[in-house]
């Protein structure tokens, strides 16, 4: 498919969280953490302010790994506020459906749109076994009409595992999963 293709081609070390806000953050936190260092060290003495700043360096180095480490940013996030279902608003045929998603999934597109992309810490076998049963449940509900399974090369020849749903209308949702250096991706695509 197209959309593995085209989000896996990223360079190795692309390893920021990309979100332009976490500068100020950063600045926020260190002007915060000076000025709380030195209104204690003020109000209550040197021992006070080193007391505070034992816990304090450890958490602010933390927050920093989080915004500035992909890699833990995502497996924070997977454990946090992880991603559970894909519902695309913007098509009409969509309409209340959703698709789940497995567990400790984090979105890696923009959540203001139909996004395909997501990383996901489940291996293949949980993938399976999930949308083999929330498409049988979708089918007997009458949501889509049909879903097959099957392993296929993307234009790199590049293998992965996806899952095709056909709606009533004859449109297809393809779920696709790939493991590729050592991160699992799940897409989601809609074909009318």
């Amino acid at each position: 498919m197209h959309a593995i293709a085209s989000y896996t081609n990223l360079e190795e070390g692309d390893g920021l969280a990309g979100n332009i806000l976490y500068i100020p953050f950063t600045f926020l936190m260190a002007i915060g953490l000076i000025l709380l260092v030195a209104v204690l060290a003020y109000k209550k003495g040197k021992r006070a302010a080193a007391v505070a700043l034992l816990p304090s360096i450890p958490i602010l180095i933390l927050f920093q790994f989080y915004f500035w480490n992909a890699e833990f940013h995502h497996y924070v996030k997977s454990y946090a506020f992880p991603s559970r279902t894909f519902t695309c608003k913007y098509e009409e045929e969509w309409h209340g459906l959703s698709v789940p998603l497995s567990e400790r999934t984090v979105l890696l597109g923009s959540e203001d749109v139909c996004s395909p992309f997501y990383l996901t810490y489940a291996e293949v076998n949980k993938f399976e076994s999930l949308y083999r049963r929330e498409l049988e449940r979708l089918k007997d509900e009458g949501k889509i009409r049909a879903y097959e399974n099957a392993e296929r090369a993307n234009a790199y020849g590049s293998k992965y595992m996806e899952y095709t749903a056909e709606l009533s209308s004859g449109s297809k949702i393809h779920i696709a999963y790939k493991r590729e250096a050592s991160t699992n991706l799940i897409t989601i695509n809609y074909e009318s």
